[in-house]
C-alpha cells in the first residue's frame, strides 16, 4: 500500500507542477528570455538598433558606432537566423554624424537602407541581397538625395514604389514626404505636411508604417527650441493612395495649459496591423503610457485611455505584431524598474511582464543594464527578437538584444533563399533643381469622429492554448496510472 501512496503521491505533485510552473517562469523575467548579448563592438559608443525582419527567417540590425579612434561614424550591420548571430561588418563610414538608419526588405527579397549626415543633410541610399548582405561588398554605391534631412525613414510598397518621410530641423522645420517610381534614381519633389507646425518647435520620435493595401501612416511629436517651452502635440497623418493626396495632421493628444498634462516625454510610437493603427504615447505629471487605435486606417479613432496602470517612466518603447496578429509592447517602465513587455489581443492588453529587471525601488543597479530603446522585431512570426542599450548619455553606450519563441504561434514557412535579380541603379545624385514631377499633390481632412472606446483588461497568456490542450491528456494518464495502481491484480 506504500508504494500505491507513493505513485499516487508523485502523480499529483507532476500534475501540480506542470500547471504552476509554466506561469511561475513568466513571472521570473520572462522565464523563456534569452540572456542578453552584446552586438556592438569595443571600438565605439553604439546607437539603438534599426531591425526589419525578412521572408527568408532573417533578423537584419543596423546600429551606428561612434568611434574612440578617430571619432569617424560606422554603420555596423548583423544578421540573426533564430539561433546565431553573424559578425558585425561595416557598412559604411563617414566622417559625418549620422542620426538614424532606416532597414527595408522588399518583395523582391532586396534589402534597403538610408541615412542622413550631419544636421541638413544629404541622405543616402543603398541595397544588397536579404540573403547576402554580409560583407560592405554585397552592398551597391550609396546613392545621395539632396533633401535637408536630419532624421529620414523608408518604405517600399507592393508596386515597388519608394516613400521617404524626412524631418527637416534648419530652415521651415517639419516633416516632409518625396517618392520615387523608378528605385531611387529620381525623386519627387518634397511636399510639406505639416505646414502649421507651431513657432519654435521641431518635429521628433517619427514613425512610418506601411498597411496591406499600400496606405501609408505617420506619427510624430513636437519638441521646443526654447528653453523653457513645453511639447505640444502628438500628431498622425495618412495617405490610403500611395502618396498622392495626404490627410492634415489629426492631433492625438495636446498638452493642456493649466494642468499636469504633459507631452515632454512623449516619444510617441505606431504599428500597423491590417486596417488598425495603435498609437503608445507618454503623457501626464509622471510619463504615463496612453493608447489610441483606429480599426478603418486612420479615419476614425478611439478615444485615448491610460494603459499599464501606475507603470511610469520614458526610456523610449518599441511596438511589434507576430503572425497570430497581436500588438507587442516594450518599454522601460517602472517600478521595480525593468523591461515590460504586454500584447493587445482580442481588444484589450495583457497584464504587463517584467522581462529584465534593472532595480527594484530604490536600489541599485549594479552590473545589471540599465536599459533604454527597447526595440523589438518578430522574426518568422512568432520570434520574439529585443533590442536595447545603455543609457544614450553613457559615454561607453553598448547595444544588447535577448529574443524568446511564443510556444502559442506556429512559425511562418520562409521562402527559399535565393539570389534575387535586382535593378541595376546608376550611381548619381539626385539634383535637387530637376525632380521628377509627379501629379496633384492635394491635402485632405480625415473624419474626427471617434471609434468606440474599448476596455482594458487581463488577456489570456501566451501558454495558455497549450496548457488547456494538455488536460485531457493528463487526465487520461492519471486515470491509467490509478488503474494500474488500484485495480490490475497479479496473476
Amino acid at each position: 500500500m506504500s508504494k500505491l501512496r507513493i505513485g499516487v503521491a508523485l502523480l499529483v505533485i507532476l500534475l501540480i507542477s506542470i500547471f504552476w510552473t509554466a506561469p511561475a517562469r513568466a513571472q521570473q523575467q520572462g522565464g523563456a528570455w534569452s540572456e542578453p548579448y552584446q552586438l556592438s563592438s569595443e571600438a565605439g559608443r553604439a546607437s539603438e538598433a534599426y531591425l526589419v525582419a525578412d521572408q527568408y527567417g532573417y533578423v537584419h540590425c543596423f546600429w551606428i558606432e561612434k568611434l574612440f579612434e578617430n571619432q569617424n561614424t560606422v554603420i555596423k550591420y548583423s544578421r540573426f537566423d533564430g539561433t546565431i548571430w553573424t559578425k558585425p561588418n561595416d557598412v559604411y563610414v563617414t566622417d559625418q554624424g549620422i542620426r538614424n538608419v532606416s532597414p527595408f526588405v522588399d518583395q523582391q527579397g532586396i534589402l534597403h537602407i538610408v541615412w542622413a549626415e550631419g544636421l541638413i543633410g544629404p541622405a543616402y541610399s543603398t541595397y544588397a541581397p536579404a540573403n547576402n548582405a554580409l560583407s560592405a561588398q554585397d552592398w551597391a554605391k550609396p546613392i545621395q538625395i539632396n533633401v535637408p534631412a536630419r532624421i529620414v525613414y523608408l518604405r517600399v510598397d507592393s508596386k515597388d514604389v519608394f516613400h521617404m518621410l524626412y524631418i527637416n530641423q534648419g530652415e521651415n522645420p517639419g516633416v516632409y514626404y518625396i517618392r520615387s517610381e523608378d528605385r531611387g534614381i529620381t525623386w519627387s519633389e518634397p511636399v510639406w505636411l505639416d505646414p502649421d507646425i507651431l513657432p519654435g518647435h521641431i518635429p521628433d520620435s517619427l514613425s512610418f508604417e506601411l498597411d496591406e493595401n499600400d496606405g501609408l501612416h505617420a506619427v510624430w511629436f513636437y519638441g521646443s527650441r526654447e528653453v523653457g517651452e513645453t511639447s505640444d502635440w502628438v500628431r498622425y497623418i495618412h495617405s490610403l493612395d500611395g502618396g498622392h493626396t495626404w490627410s492634415s495632421p489629426l492631433t492625438i493628444d495636446k498638452s493642456i495649459e493649466g494642468t499636469d498634462h504633459d507631452l515632454s516625454n512623449a516619444s510617441p510610437h505606431m504599428i500597423v496591423q491590417g486596417h488598425t493603427v495603435h498609437v503608445i504615447w507618454a503623457a501626464g505629471s509622471l510619463p504615463y503610457r496612453n493608447h489610441r487605435y483606429s480599426t478603418d486606417a486612420g479615419l476614425t479613432w478611439s478615444a485615448p485611455v491610460q494603459v499599464f496602470g501606475d507603470l511610469a517612466g520614458q526610456a523610449f518603447d518599441g511596438l511589434a505584431v507576430d503572425r497570430a496578429g497581436r500588438v507587442h509592447f516594450f518599454g522601460q517602465i517602472r517600478y521595480p524598474m525593468g523591461i515590460y513587455h504586454a500584447y493587445w489581443d482580442q481588444a484589450r492588453w495583457s497584464k504587463p511582464e517584467l522581462v529584465y529587471i534593472v532595480a527594484a525601488d530604490g536600489e541599485d543597479i549594479g552590473n545589471r543594464i540599465h536599459a533604454h530603446y527597447t526595440v523589438p522585431v518578430i522574426r518568422a512570426g512568432n520570434q520574439i527578437v529585443l533590442t536595447f542599450t545603455d543609457p544614450p548619455a553613457d559615454p561607453n553606450r553598448r547595444l544588447f538584444v535577448m529574443y524568446r519563441t511564443l510556444d502559442d504561434v506556429l512559425p511562418r514557412g520562409n521562402t527559399p533563399t535565393h539570389v534575387p535579380t535586382a535593378t541595376s541603379v546608376p550611381i548619381a545624385s539626385q539634383r535637387p533643381d530637376q525632380p521628377k514631377q509627379l501629379p496633384q499633390w492635394t491635402v485632405t481632412p480625415p473624419s474626427l469622429d471617434s471609434a468606440d472606446v474599448q476596455q482594458v483588461g487581463r488577456a489570456p497568456a501566451p501558454d495558455h492554448a497549450i496548457r488547456v490542450a494538455l488536460i485531457p491528456t493528463l487526465l487520461i494518464l492519471g486515470v491509467t496510472v490509478i488503474f494500474q495502481l488500484f485495480f490490475k491484480r497479479k496473476p
